[in-house]
């Protein structure tokens, strides 16, 4: 029985110690597992927060990609539209200077045939002398050559405008093109 008491003193002193050392191992991580968890955490959630960041940048840049094609699209449509229109209002400024000078045309020579018409009423009329018939008819011819110079130089003013206007559409309809 003494053995009994002897061997379960010294052997309660050693278990206790070791189930203690055991108990505070199992309880208490150590400073360096403390560490490895912590930086193991963070690790994961910059991780996390780096993959998010990344994913955000992608979609904004495929979207901002996105968006200069969508743009470019709409600009080059402006400009055909743009080229369009000014090609039709060149078309119809070209018929109405076209027209313009046909109804100039048609309104000078009916006007020189009114005033041709009066002419000769007022000269059946006024004149009392062959001299004066003709010093008059003089003064009118200079006034119809002065009116029929007067006019070409308008036709002519209005033909470089149409070309000057249908040539700066081509330019701006072949450069578009």
């Amino acid at each position: 029985m003494a053995e009994n008491t002897t061997a379960p003193t010294s052997k309660a002193t050693t278990p206790s110690k070791r189930a203690s050392t055991a108990r505070n191992t199992s309880a208490r991580k150590t400073a360096a597992t403390r560490a490895a968890a912590r930086s193991t955490s963070t690790r994961s959630t910059s991780r996390s927060t780096a993959r998010r960041s990344r994913t955000i940048a992608a979609n904004e840049t495929r979207e901002a990609a996105t968006a200069g094609v969508r743009a470019a699209r709409t600009t080059a449509q402006q400009g055909r539209d743009a080229a369009e229109r000014a090609a039709r209002t060149t078309a119809v400024q070209s018929r109405s200077v076209a027209e313009r000078a046909a109804l100039v045309t048609v309104g000078a020579t009916l006007e020189a045939r009114d005033r041709a018409v009066a002419l000769v009423a007022e000269l059946r009329d006024v004149t009392t002398s062959r001299k004066g018939a003709e010093r008059r008819i003089s003064k009118l011819e200079r006034r119809g050559t002065t009116a029929r110079t007067q006019l070409e130089r308008d036709v002519r003013k209005a033909r470089a405008r149409l070309e000057r206007i249908a040539g700066s559409a081509k330019e701006r309809v072949t450069a578009i093109a």
